[in-house]
């Protein structure tokens, strides 16, 4: 069973690297053979522009659908270009092979009350899952926003900034082992309004960042403490006044 911190980790890793959401992927390099494999595997892989999309990825791409991500990281995806799933193993480390709605079945505690919930938890729609990381963060894989992988803001906490997403139900998956329940997290009425969270992505500066939020970048820098020569890294949390 994998340690909670390391899941929230390797999600937060997922969300990091350059990925292009596929239909049926687990963490998948983009290579010729996965291309070919993905594009022909699913209906919504085969249409034009999704493979498009796939033919035109860079190998260090990585491919994935919503559930898929989960299912890779417990399967062992590591980000590993040199793997035929990125690292991971078909149904590895006792993890079934199922689909979003059988995630939340498989969560015995599943609740519409977010107000326990907890980093590593599962947060769900019909059709679609994510993981939650902490500080109003979720990780989901979906074509919307940015079309892959990517950390989207928790609305059922009150962050309803930037890409956020209302979910109507969380758990704890059963192939996860948490801390204590204690370790909860109080919903917000309303987003904070002193500032925001950012996750630093590849090709990401503080000047890049600040004409993204229209703020100057010394302020940003000033407000997390970066000094010179102002350096930050792909999954740095950042916060935005």
């Amino acid at each position: 069973m994998m340690k909670v911190d390391e899941f929230v980790a390797k999600m937060c890793l997922a969300a990091g690297v350059e990925s292009l959401y596929v239909k049926g992927a687990f963490g998948a390099p983009a290579n010729d053979a996965n291309k070919k494999r993905y594009c022909a595997n699913n209906p919504y892989n085969k249409r034009a522009d999704r493979t498009a999309k796939i033919m035109a990825a860079a190998p260090d791409v990585f491919f994935s659908d919503c559930c898929g991500i989960i299912k890779g990281v417990l399967w062992g995806w590591r980000a590993d270009v040199n793997k035929r799933y990125g690292g991971a193993e078909y149904k590895a480390n006792g993890v079934p092979d199922v689909g979003a709605d059988g995630m939340i079945q498989a969560c015995k505690d599943a609740s519409k009350d977010f107000s326990r919930i907890e980093p590593g938890m599962l947060v769900w729609l019909s059709g679609h899952v994510g993981i939650y990381v902490g500080d109003g963060l979720v990780v989901e894989s979906t074509p919307a926003f940015k079309d892959g992988c990517q950390y989207t803001n928790l609305g059922n906490l009150g962050y309803k900034t930037g890409n956020w997403r209302n979910w109507t139900k969380c758990g704890h998956l059963p192939w996860v082992e948490y801390k204590s329940s204690s370790n909860t997290e109080k919903p917000q009425t309303e987003a904070p309004a002193q500032s925001q969270t950012y996750i630093v992505k590849k090709g990401d500066s503080l000047s890049k960042i600040g004409k993204q939020f229209g703020v100057p970048w010394k302020s940003i820098a000033d407000l997390n403490g970066i000094s010179f020569p102002y350096i930050i890294r792909v999954g740095q949390k950042i916060k935005i006044k």
